[in-house]
């Protein structure tokens, strides 16, 4: 399925964080996006930009009557992100420490880089946008405290293209400022008047 990527407006040089909704369906692996979003991004920021992105590791167990087994995909995603310079986050609190070592080095790595994430994380559906997964709100507060704009991003997709649009970007302030700036930056996304703007 071919992509149609609308130019990110600025910020264009990093270091910012961009936040999409989690898109997918059959036929449509959330990679895909993944990788458009990169390619797009690529394209309007210096060459030797790390982009790194933050993925979640919270598959479900696999069941075996009454036994319950841990998903291969928790066993072997932690070990695909960090080959790719990612930061895998088991957000279905399976592991807390590892969840927090996680954040902190993404927080650290944020100033340097355009980092990605998916608030909703793996339970979010193509067609709608729910809610942030706990702790996002926290997260986003703690970037934008170390005064990371936060690109808007979402995903569509019209059953020949796979849409991907950059919305306005959101000024670090407005977000510090907001109780739950992750339900903020969701909100963005899902309003169609920013989205149409953009058309």
């Amino acid at each position: 399925m071919p992509a149609a990527r609308r130019p990110p407006p600025p910020p264009s040089s990093p270091p910012f964080v961009v936040a999409a909704n989690h898109y997918e369906r059959r036929g449509l692996w959330i990679a895909h996006s993944t990788a458009a979003i990169a390619h797009a991004v690529a394209q309007r920021t210096p060459r030797d930009t790390p982009f790194r992105w933050l993925v979640t590791a919270n598959f479900p167990p696999l069941r075996l009557g009454p036994w319950k087994l841990p998903s291969p995909g928790d066993l072997f995603l932690p070990h695909v992100a960090r080959a790719l310079g990612y930061f895998s986050v088991p957000f279905a609190a399976s592991n807390p420490a590892r969840t927090a070592r996680s954040l902190l080095a993404a927080l650290r790595e944020a100033p340097h880089c355009v980092l990605g994430l998916y608030p909703e994380g793996a339970q979010a559906a193509a067609g709608s946008i729910g809610p942030p997964l706990p702790g996002m709100d926290r997260f986003f507060l703690r970037l934008a405290q170390r005064n990371l704009p936060t690109l808007p991003t979402r995903i569509s997709d019209n059953s020949r293209q796979l849409i991907i649009d950059f919305l306005s970007p959101i000024s670090p302030a407005q977000l510090a400022g907001n109780p739950a700036p992750a339900s903020a930056v969701m909100d963005w996304i899902a309003n169609r008047r920013n989205f149409e703007r953009h058309r």
